[in-house]
């Protein structure tokens, strides 16, 4: 679960420069990405970031119902999650999620309205990988997605190399 200690530990050793580590071994050949919520800015500064990027697929789910199965069938490496209380009700969902082992692994950063620095620590106690609040600079989400691509890359390589033992 990425809420405890041993991974927050993990993530802040992550902050090195990430091109260096990122190799064969562990960079999937086409990461999947899923947008849960209904907030078109948000979501068109996403498009802008992967246009071009090949290696990235993106779904989109207007509802929590939609994003659990698009989650479970997709198994997206990383997700975006609208976490304000009108929105699609991300809290529920990062729960559905962290309970199911084949979503467990998953990073999901919420977006919110909220751009207080208790509004971030709240998401992360949660069990969101990262908070970015609106609107959404696209440097921001970049920087998000390759950070949660990176983690989610290190480790499933991990996790594979555990079971290959």
């Amino acid at each position: 679960m990425r809420g405890n200690a041993q991974s927050q530990a993990k993530r802040c050793a992550m902050l090195r420069p990430m091109a260096v580590r990122s190799n064969a071994k562990t960079a999937p050949k086409r990461s999947r990405l899923l947008y849960v919520g209904d907030d078109g800015a948000s979501l068109e500064v996403l498009k802008q970031v992967i246009t071009g990027r090949e290696n990235l697929a993106l779904w989109r789910a207007a509802d929590i119902d939609t994003a659990l199965q698009l989650a479970l069938r997709q198994r997206p490496e990383v997700m975006f999650v609208d976490v304000d209380p009108a929105a699609s009700g991300g809290l529920p969902l990062i729960r559905m999620l962290r309970a199911n082992a084949a979503t467990r692994a998953t990073a999901i950063l919420a977006i919110g309205s909220d751009a207080a620095p208790q509004a971030a620590r709240n998401s992360v106690e949660a069990g969101y990988f990262e908070y970015l609040a609106r609107p959404v600079q696209a440097a921001a989400l970049r920087h998000a997605l390759d950070y949660a691509l990176e983690f989610t890359a290190v480790d499933a390589a991990e996790q594979a190399d555990k079971e290959s033992r």
